[in-house]
């Protein structure tokens, strides 16, 4: 989850949009990704269970 706007990032759907495919694991999204929201980058990201 963001810890900046709360956008959750779902490995089953990926962001395509941003060039990450369905499916990829979050320890497989590259550093230089950044949230579609609001642009925090994925050090800004926490693990939170669902």
């Amino acid at each position: 989850m963001c810890l900046i706007c709360g956008w959750m990032y779902d490995e089953a759907a990926g962001d395509p949009d941003h060039g990450i495919p369905p499916g990829t694991r979050w320890a497989d999204v590259p550093m230089n990704w950044v949230c579609p929201e609001c642009g925090a980058r994925k050090e800004d990201f926490e693990m939170v269970q669902i």
